[in-house]
């Protein structure tokens, strides 16, 4: 049985959402909160496949974390990458996720949190051939996931710099042979915290 990248998507943020509506904030202490993460991201690619022409996609990454027991957390991400040439044809190639699964946290004292994530949902493209067979069409939409993790440094309760993020990220996209890209993607940026409501006292 074939499951569509939307289903999937829909179901993580189904889950988020349930999260969200059971959130309760502790008495005298701080409300509920989301914490955003914005980061430059870039994957390295290649073309044409199983070939070593490699290429950078570059762009940006936001992504939201939702606590939900402990370390666990739901996270959504969405993130854009442009390449303006793809070596071995005579297209530029963009990318667009959107992604969404379980993020595990982990703390190291007060200032360091590591996490895992495992992130699943859909990827768009354009700005390429994608090709199925002798088909090509300048779009396309497939399914996509990201398995990776990341090192925050709390720089203060709302603040935290988020040094290094890899992932090993998965398209399946038409390509004309296994409609599978598997790279890597690296990235860093800063993180912040997003209070929901208002603390009781």
């Amino acid at each position: 049985m074939r499951i569509s990248p939307s289903l999937i998507l829909a179901c993580c943020m189904t889950a988020m959402g349930t999260a969200a509506a059971r959130s309760q904030a502790p008495p005298n202490d701080a409300p509920p909160s989301v914490r955003v993460g914005l980061r430059y991201a870039a994957t390295r690619a290649n073309s044409p496949p199983g070939s070593c022409g490699c290429f950078l996609l570059q762009g940006a990454a936001v992504d939201a974390t939702l606590a939900v027991h402990g370390g666990l957390a739901v996270a959504v991400e969405a993130a854009g990458n442009h390449a303006s040439f793809v070596p071995g044809t005579s297209r530029q190639l963009s990318t667009i996720t959107l992604l969404a699964g379980p993020r595990y946290i982990a703390s190291l004292g007060a200032h360091h949190n590591f996490f895992a994530q495992a992130l699943f949902g859909a990827v768009r493209g354009f700005d390429a051939d994608f090709r199925r067979g002798t088909d090509a069409a300048d779009t396309a939409t497939a399914f996509a996931y990201a398995i990776g993790g990341a090192y925050e440094l709390r720089l203060t309760r709302t603040i935290a710099v988020r040094p290094v993020q890899l992932d090993l990220i998965q398209t399946n996209l038409p390509n004309g042979a296994d409609n599978r890209q598997r790279n890597l993607r690296f990235g860093a940026g800063i993180s912040f915290r997003v209070p929901l409501g208002i603390a009781r006292r």
